[in-house]
């Protein structure tokens, strides 16, 4: 019989063809089990080190949850250095994480939540994984809107300003059968409590209300600029087309509306001119009935801005991985649409390489059979990156695969994309093998910098 214990493989990963970058030799880890896992993230750490945090799934004697929080530490020498902790936090599902500069881990989830329905649920951990009981009191703490029908909160992001500040975003039920909003939530670096220095108690809500019927609006990722402004990214149904739509927001630090983001110069897609001052809607491709969807956000020194998902703009059924840039003032700079391998393309999650921007680095998933995990490369124009990477015709990306051979059973999902100090990319995705259908697994690789630019050392990871 296995064991409930990690199974961790060290696996040598090799790029399709030579390449300016490449998986890194060593740097490769599986994660497999019991239960089902899907990976969140792949964190730098002080020292060197980094973590996996993941979500792993209803075990009995492990995860007696419907979901706990798992982290495995990997050493500097890119092994496992055998600590690894499944935390149960009372969540139905794990979502999102991130570090702050003193190397402190943060995993946000969906809180079970009791009369008030569901809550965002926060966990910080010290940088060796133990519970931060600086923060909350015992390390965890939940944020509850209660704004209407069954106060159902649901968090799908988080990210750290330059204070450590937590900020948490997700969707928020109001009080018509199907409104929901953009929740936003700052906590307190120094003890987790709402920062009443945003929006005056700590929490926001921006709306969109495309259509006249169901007026859903879904944020899925946020990122904080150095002055602190919040970019808050996801979708928007128009009800009266049946359709989603990329909806943007960004919040100046004390929380207000940001009027100075799309205001009336900004180059507004068409039917959605009244939508400004600190919004803005956008679709991908060409203006016809089609859906989009955004995973993805990340803002730059200079205060650029570029989003990730996927577009269904060319035929209405075949989705295609997106990427668009904007400047400062909400205005659209450069856009792609990118069909993968072999079809079913989406990009999950995006960073810019350093102040400027001058490259891109997006991460995702691709094919309808044997799926891949994509990191693809862009240039400040948004041009795929010529030998990056020897996959795609343009050979701007790296094509990696969990389970060896010509690709993964799928549905591959890719998780979010961070950058170590050194520009690295990090890079986590969930996949099935042929060994196991039936179970999924996660996926950690470390990828070279030999050719690009280093971060911005300050918005990046400059541990204190």
């Amino acid at each position: 019989m296995r064991s409930a214990a990690l199974s961790l493989l060290l696996l040598l990963g090799l790029p399709l063809a030579a390449t300016a970058e490449q998986p890194e030799p060593g740097r490769r880890l599986t994660i497999d089990g019991l239960s089902n896992f899907r990976g969140i993230a792949l964190l730098p750490l002080p020292a060197g080190r980094s973590v996996i945090v993941f979500e792993w799934a209803s075990q009995p004697g492990v995860c007696n949850d419907p979901a706990c929080i798992g982290l495995q530490f990997i050493g500097a020498n890119g092994s496992s250095d055998g600590f690894a902790r499944v935390k149960a936090a009372a969540l139905q599902s794990v979502r999102a994480a991130t570090v702050d500069s003193r190397g402190r881990i943060v995993v946000v989830g969906d809180y079970q939540g009791g009369a008030s329905g569901a809550d965002f649920g926060v966990v910080r951990f010290n940088p060796d994984g133990s519970d931060d009981t600086s923060f909350a009191g015992d390390g965890g703490t939940t944020v509850d809107f209660g704004l209407g029908q069954a106060n159902n909160d649901y968090v799908t992001a988080v990210a750290v300003d330059r204070y450590d500040n937590v900020v948490v975003v997700g969707s928020v039920q109001r009080a018509s059968v199907g409104d929901t909003d953009f929740g936003i939530a700052r906590l307190r670096a120094a003890d987790g409590g709402l920062d009443t220095t945003f929006s005056g108690d700590g929490k926001a809500a921006v709306f969109f209300d495309l259509g006249p019927a169901t007026q859903l609006d879904q944020p899925n990722a946020v990122a904080v600029g150095n002055d602190g402004r919040i970019v808050i990214a996801g979708l928007a149904l128009d009800s009266a087309i049946s359709r989603t739509r990329v909806a943007l927001a960004r919040l100046n630090a004390d929380g207000s509306s940001d009027a100075s983001f799309c205001n009336s110069s900004c180059n507004f897609n068409g039917g959605y001119t009244a939508i400004n001052n600190g919004r803005r809607v956008y679709y991908f491709g060409t203006l016809n009935a089609h859906s989009d969807e955004v995973y993805g956000v990340d803002v730059a020194a200079n205060n650029d801005i570029v989003i990730v998902g996927r577009s269904f703009a060319t035929n209405g059924a075949t989705p295609q991985a997106a990427i668009a840039r904007f400047a400062d003032n909400g205005t659209q700079t450069a856009e792609r649409l990118e069909p993968g391998t072999g079809g079913n393309a989406g990009f999950r999650d995006v960073r810019f390489a350093d102040a400027s921007g001058s490259r891109v680095i997006a991460a995702g998933q691709s094919d309808t059979g044997p799926n891949y995990f994509l990191v693809q490369a862009f240039t400040a124009t948004l041009a795929p990156e010529a030998s990056y990477g020897g996959c795609l015709t343009s050979l701007s990306a790296l094509c990696l695969v969990g389970s060896g051979g010509t690709g993964d059973l799928g549905p591959d999902a890719s998780g979010q994309l961070h950058l170590d100090a050194y520009g690295r990319p990090l890079f986590v995705g969930t996949y099935l093998s042929s060994i196991d259908p039936t179970r999924s697994r996660v996926l950690a690789q470390r990828i070279s910098n030999a050719t690009g630019p280093l971060p911005d050392r300050i918005f990046r990871y400059g541990f204190q």
